[in-house]
């Protein structure tokens, strides 16, 4: 009783740190510097594992710490995003074997690794359709609308969802817009998916093969 409440400029739930604007800057910083460090380790022996097993451990140590909870921070700005994308070249010189200022593109390409905003897209779209089919708990799932429920109308696009009237970007930054405008972007065949598995395979599988023809 009596003590004064001071505000913090940033907190961690969960493991993700969140500050006063959402912008998520300490929480890129911290874990660009934590994956660049893993993967400085992971650089230094490389010699010693093929690529097999090198993709095996920066998958384990790297790439699960660096896209942890990125539907929270994925709205980040485009500067953290590049960062994230340094974090993703840097792993993918290391497993190829490739030099500093070789062409990134070729590289993941080879690899078959979607750059980090396709990724990002590729987690959000799977946190989508988990929500729109009822595979997110209802607190999640409630929110979202189809049209032909708000028109009484049958329509042809029977999936497609209730966009809300979010003018300022700061609503159109919000989780639930986005999910809604990414699920009604999305081909109508992978909507139908029966299972989040096959919905999973056929949109990864979509994805790599556009990168590769880009």
């Amino acid at each position: 009783m009596g003590k004064e409440i001071a505000p913090t400029a940033f907190a961690k739930d969960l493991g993700v740190i969140l500050d006063s604007c959402l912008t998520f800057n300490n929480h890129i910083a911290l874990t660009v510097s934590s994956c660049v460090a893993r993967l400085g380790q992971i650089n230094r022996v490389k010699h010693a594992f093929d690529r097999t097993t090198l993709t095996i451990m920066i998958n384990a140590l790297v790439f699960s710490k660096l896209y942890f909870c990125c539907n929270v921070w994925s709205n980040t700005s485009e500067h953290n995003l590049n960062r994230i994308q340094a974090v993703q070249n840097f792993a993918a010189r290391i497993v190829s074997g490739s030099k500093k200022y070789d062409h990134i593109s070729p590289i993941l390409k080879n690899l078959r690794w979607l750059p980090v905003r396709q990724q990002l897209y590729y987690c959000h779209a799977i946190i989508a359709f988990k929500c729109v089919t009822g595979c997110a708990p209802d607190s999640l799932f409630s929110n979202y609308v189809q049209r032909t429920t708000i028109t009484k109308h049958t329509m042809r696009n029977s999936w497609m969802l209730n966009v809300p009237l979010y003018k300022i970007a700061t609503g159109q930054r919000t989780f639930y817009y986005r999910t809604v405008k990414l699920w009604n972007s999305l081909d109508y065949t992978l909507k139908l998916k029966p299972t989040l598995m096959d919905f999973k395979r056929c949109l990864k599988r979509s994805m790599i093969s556009n990168f590769l023809e880009t």
